[in-house]
């Protein structure tokens, strides 16, 4: 019986043992490879790195167009270390090619929770802002902020355990499922906003003019997910005019003008909410735990 061969393509990994969960892999039933670069791969690369794999290991890098999957004739699954996937694979072709996506939905919501209650008391701290200065920035505590939350997944909700439990935040939710503050309520009444939903082509721009016009002046918006929820525009117009005090987000916009605004006012990270040994640990346990399940299942 021929081995079931995995290709692990995470730029992270590049001159690292193979994690052990991916080592502790039958050796007899499975074969693995992984990325041998840390550079930008081609898409000729890209297909020969995979063109005779069953199974892909991926992350944030490189992404995975329609051409690619079609030429990798034998991948029957690929398994994302992480949750949101949509920007890094071509999931409609994917579909069509009877590839299935597997990802790994909590076991990063504890570090992301916790960078992002970081960014919340940064931007209401002004810490980042006044390091090496002598300055002093009177400002509130978060236990005194009405909070609310945009979405309720494991994200949000780990955020609310930090933030009801440590600081003993007023803290009010909206969930797209289930029990829930009204959208405009927790638009239109809380001084902090969390924002973590799911990124897909339907909640692309979730936030915009009208949503931004709801909200209290000199609001807090604090967003760990993916800046396309967010519509791009529409936000820099009000940090502009002051209608959004500060923004605090894990990731960067294209426009320029956002460069321009002052580290008080915005903050940007470049993804890195999920960068700690405990969800990287995680994500591999189950991007291997996925791969595993799916061939024993054939």
């Amino acid at each position: 019986m021929d081995k079931i061969k995995i290709h692990i393509s995470l730029r992270s990994l590049v001159g690292k043992s193979v994690p052990a969960a991916f080592a502790a892999l039958d050796s007899g039933k499975y074969e693995i490879s992984m990325r041998e670069s840390a550079a930008p791969m081609s898409e000729e690369e890209i297909v020969a790195s995979i063109a005779d794999k069953d199974a892909v290991y991926f992350g944030v890098d490189p992404y995975y167009s329609e051409n690619i999957l079609k030429q990798a004739k034998k991948l029957k699954v690929m398994a994302f270390a992480g949750v949101g996937y949509e920007n890094y694979v071509d999931v409609a072709a994917a579909r069509r090619l009877g590839i299935e996506i597997r990802n790994a939905p909590g076991v990063n919501a504890v570090s992301v929770a916790e960078f992002a209650v970081g960014l919340a008391i940064d931007a209401l701290r002004k810490i980042t802002f006044l390091n090496g200065g002598s300055g002093r920035i009177m400002s509130r505590e978060l236990r005194n902020l009405k909070i609310g939350l945009v979405g309720f997944g494991n994200i949000n909700r780990a955020v609310y355990k930090i933030l009801t439990d440590g600081f003993g935040a007023n803290v009010r939710y909206w969930n797209r499922t289930g029990e829930a503050t009204p959208l405009d309520t927790v638009l239109s009444e809380s001084d902090m906003i969390f924002i973590a939903i799911t990124a897909t082509e339907e909640t692309k721009g979730f936030i915009g003019a009208k949503e931004i016009a709801k909200m209290k002046d000199g609001v807090i918006l604090i967003n760990p997910a993916r800046p396309g929820l967010v519509e791009e525009a529409a936000l820099l117009s009000a940090l502009q005019s002051g209608k959004v005090a500060v923004v605090a987000q894990d990731g960067y916009y294209d426009d320029e003008e956002f460069k321009k605004l002052p580290s008080d006012r915005f903050i940007a990270t470049p993804h890195i909410g999920a960068a700690t040994e405990e969800a990287r640990d995680g994500m591999d346990e189950a991007g291997a735990r996925n791969i595993v399940e799916f061939f024993e299942k054939q």
